[in-house]
């Protein structure tokens, strides 16, 4: 008898050891097959535990960053695209004017066609989206900012405010009210923001109202009011040459904050992937292990495995055989 309790105790023993060594064997196999050294957070020391979490939130926050840069990208380039046209009509609207100085009968009503072309470019340019946002509309986001440009009194009538300042619009904005000139739309001139890192917030936002526009609207309102009006045309056209050309010198300017705006999104975009990078090797220093030297460890504990397994099969033959 005492043979046999001996036996039997030998035999939980060893299954104990084989259950305590299938186990291993499975951790073992998932850290060959994933490379990291456990997905549960409790099998890391705490200071560990508490590194890769803090590691993995920053990675949360930092890619969320990436997301906003992502979106601002798209609305800079819409908004660079956008210049361009409107810098490239102020420009061509210019040599029109200075080819047209003096009112010619068998040319005006071809100025006249181009001048309205202009206007036409310059509201579909200021009324663009990305979605269903309007970029140049201040906070309005789903409220296209220009009016019909060629539709206004021509030429410009005294409540029609030459340059409207502050959070007045003007006289093509949607929201202008001809009944009440000096009313304020404070949402009209918002400029766009967002943070795009933890200690960095980004104004990139242009809206229709910028000086630039306003000046040269209101020249080609005033080229376009030379062209019905022989007697005023030469007092009409300098008006509309002056105002053109310093638009066109605003317009170049509010072009390059945008181009610096991409410039510092780039930036903080390569900043942030780099940071990432950072964070994903120190996680990488916590979680990696040495597929090779798992493999060999797996090796290894099958081979003792096969031999426990060898070891408790001849114990529970042997008391088979002893005590049937």
């Amino acid at each position: 008898m005492v043979d046999s309790i001996s036996t039997l105790g030998v035999q939980l023993a060893a299954t104990k050891s084989l259950s305590t060594g299938t186990t291993l064997l499975s951790t073992l196999s998932e850290q060959l097959s994933t490379g990291i050294y456990s997905s549960n957070m409790a099998d890391y020391s705490a200071a560990n535990a508490q590194k890769l979490m803090n590691f993995t939130s920053d990675i949360g926050q930092q890619n969320g960053f990436l997301t906003v840069i992502d979106t601002i990208s798209t609305r800079l380039s819409v908004y660079d695209s956008a210049l361009e046209g409107v810098e490239d009509i102020a420009a061509d609207s210019y040599s029109s004017i200075l080819s047209a100085s003096t009112y010619n009968t068998e040319t005006n009503e071809t100025t006249k066609t181009l001048i309205e072309e202009y206007m036409s470019q310059v509201e579909y340019y200021l009324n663009q989206t990305v979605g269903e946002r309007y970029l140049f509309s201040g906070s309005r986001y789903e409220t296209a900012p220009v009016g019909d440009i060629l539709s206004l009194p021509s030429p410009p009538t005294e409540t029609d405010p030459y340059l409207a300042t502050g959070d007045t619009v003007p006289a093509y904005d949607t929201d202008y009210d001809p009944l009440d000139p000096t009313a304020t739309i404070p949402e009209a001139n918002v400029k766009e923001s967002a943070t795009i890192d933890t200690t960095k917030t980004l104004t990139y936002g242009v809206t229709s109202n910028e000086e630039g526009f306003q000046q040269l609207i209101m020249g080609l309102r005033f080229a376009y009011a030379a062209t019905n009006d022989e007697a005023n045309y030469d007092t009409y056209m300098t008006t509309a040459r002056d105002l053109i050309s310093d638009g066109l010198a605003n317009i170049r300017a509010t072009h390059t904050k945008v181009t610096n705006a991409t410039s510092s999104l780039e930036n903080t975009q390569t900043n942030i992937e780099a940071k990432i990078e950072s964070l994903d090797t120190q996680i990488d220093n916590i979680e990696a292990v040495d597929v090779n030297e798992v493999a060999v460890k797996i090796t290894v504990l099958q081979a003792q495995l096969q031999a426990s397994y060898s070891a408790v099969s001849s114990l529970i033959n042997l008391s088979i055989l002893d005590y049937m």
